[in-house]
């Protein structure tokens, strides 16, 4: 559907299924948007080793709500009695609701704030799980081997990208006057600056960009898209999202006003 002119339409690319909270957030405010989820999400099958790791674990990390929900299906989290933690706090609910107990997350929903909590100042040869996807980043695992720990790897998810048609993508958003754009991962990122064609470059460079870390924000400069239009949230959480694309769109209301007057 066509915006008018004035309207501040969004763009939101996260993956199917973990974009639900975010989405009845625009609703109830009304805010115009598109979802275009750029990669889906598959349950990788546990090996007994993985089994066994698991159960063999002193601590055990969840990265994200898939590594729980994934991991849930093949392996009853209630019988998990190891201290828990999660990247960030929606991950650490829904692993909360699964095992039944409380769970830990760094206010600082980052690699760089799971390695600051108290709980991993002191891992020497203690064995510990990361519980994940395909790739992603290794800071965890580095910053814990270089304190002296074991830590192993258990996949319980990979992502996939999803078949996009650049062109016909790039032609609906245009006409959908999406001015703003949301990523939460490089992943996404490099997925949406790769697949539109390369005349849609200086679309993309003229949109605003809500990302979710520096690191984000540094892939997409050298991309070519303008440090100036690039707004950090608070973290990747719904509530934080919510609040960056608010003050996006005052501002760009304000600008429209200015212009009109």
């Amino acid at each position: 559907m066509n915006l008018p002119a004035n309207e501040f339409g969004v763009l939101i690319t996260r993956p199917a299924g973990k974009a639900d909270n975010l989405l009845a957030g625009l609703d109830e405010l009304a805010m115009s948007y598109t979802y275009q989820p750029l990669i889906t999400t598959q349950l990788m099958p546990l090996r007994a080793r993985d089994i066994q790791h698991i159960q063999n674990a002193e601590l055990i990390i969840f990265v994200s709500v898939s590594a729980v929900t994934c991991l849930e299906q093949q392996f009853d989290l209630k019988s998990l009695t190891q201290p828990l933690l999660a990247v960030g706090a929606t991950t650490a609910s829904a692993l909360e609701r699964s095992c039944g107990h409380s769970v830990v997350a760094p206010v600082d929903q980052r690699s760089e704030g799971v390695l600051a909590l108290p709980q991993l100042q002191d891992v020497a040869n203690r064995d510990i799980v990361i519980i994940r996807g395909n790739g992603g980043r290794e800071l965890i695992k580095q910053g814990l081997l270089a304190r002296g720990a074991k830590v192993t790897y258990v996949q319980s998810y990979k992502r996939v990208p999803l078949p996009l048609d650049g062109q016909r993508l790039s032609d609906q958003w245009r006409a959908q006057q999406i001015q703003c754009i949301v990523v939460t991962s490089n992943e996404i990122l490099s997925l949406l600056l790769t697949s539109l064609p390369d005349v849609a470059l200086p679309w993309l460079q003229q949109r605003q960009w809500i990302m979710v870390s520096q690191r984000m924000a540094e892939t997409a400069v050298a991309m070519g898209i303008p440090a100036t239009n690039i707004v950090l949230a608070a973290s990747a959480n719904d509530q934080a999202l919510l609040d960056a694309i608010c003050q996006l769109r005052r501002k760009f209301h304000e600008r429209a006003q200015s212009s009109a007057e």
